[in-house]
Parts: C-alpha cells; structure tokens; sequence
C-alpha cells in the first residue's frame, strides 16, 4: 500500500482564469486543504490517492496540486450543472433524503472528472511521462467508477 502521510506542509497559491486567487495545502498528515484566503476545505485525497498510485513523489504532489485546482478552475462549470442538477427533484417534486444525497454524489464525481481532464490537458506530455511505467489499473478503476457514478444521478433524476 502506499503511504501519503506527509510530515511537511506544502503549499501553492493559483490564480484561476476568472480572477480567484485558490489556495491548495497538502500536509502535513493526510488531508489536503482547499480554498481562497482564510476559507480552506480540508478533505481526503482519495482521488489523488488512488490516481496517482505508485508515481514519484514529486510527481504525485505535482498532479496532485494540478488536480485539485482544476476543481477551482472548472468551479463555474460545476456550480451550475450541480445546481441545475439539484433542481430537478425540486421541480419534478421527488424530493427526497436518498435522491439529495445521490445527486450530491453524482455531481461531485462530475467535478472529478473536469479535475482530472485539466490535469491531463494541462500538460499531456508530462502526464504521459509520469505514467510510462505505472500500471494503468487504478486509472481503469478511477474512471470507471467515478463515470458510472456521475451516470447514476442522471439515471435517477429521469
């Protein structure tokens, strides 16, 4: 298994093309923080975790900071197709707890997937280099689950 406790903080500051200045801290410890200014999200990097599964370090850390500001960059993408997303059960009047919660999951796996296309689009060349000699299962994995996922809350909503 590989370990990503992280002793030392890192930190890198990005402005988005829409004018945010979006913060990324991974470390100390496991989580990453995401954010602008003093407003910083600290979540699991589950996806970096497992998309950049048996890479160099630097080369994790460098995807890793690519992947989590492309959330902030596809940001007014994302907003609206989860709020349009979100007001179907509300219009359609089947609301409930489980169709909430789906759809919540859903869009955030919609949100992966822009992440992780910027992060290829950002610099193809070096994604491929990193990857040459890394197994590409936990590639299939990511991409199979996170898009049935995103599918699953269409499905639902229809």
């Amino acid at each position: 298994m590989q370990k990503i406790e992280m002793k030392k903080k890192l930190k890198m500051q990005m402005r988005t093309w829409y004018g945010l200045n979006a913060s990324v801290i991974i470390g100390p410890g496991f989580l990453h923080r995401a954010g602008w200014r003093g407003f910083l999200i600290p979540h699991p990097p589950i996806v970096n975790w497992l998309l950049r599964w048996g890479l160099r370090e630097n080369e994790r850390h460098s995807l890793s900071f690519t992947h989590e500001f492309g959330h902030f960059q596809s940001a007014p993408l994302a907003l609206p197709y989860t709020a349009g997303m979100l007001a179907v059960p509300f219009a359609t009047g089947r609301l409930s707890l489980s169709v909430i919660i789906m759809v919540f999951i859903s869009t955030h796996a919609a949100s992966e997937i822009m992440a992780e296309i910027i992060t290829v689009m950002s610099d193809i060349q070096f994604y491929r280099k990193c990857y040459e000699k890394i197994t590409i299962i936990p590639r299939i994995i990511f991409w199979f689950l996170i898009t049935a996922l995103t599918i699953a809350g269409w499905i639902i909503l229809l």
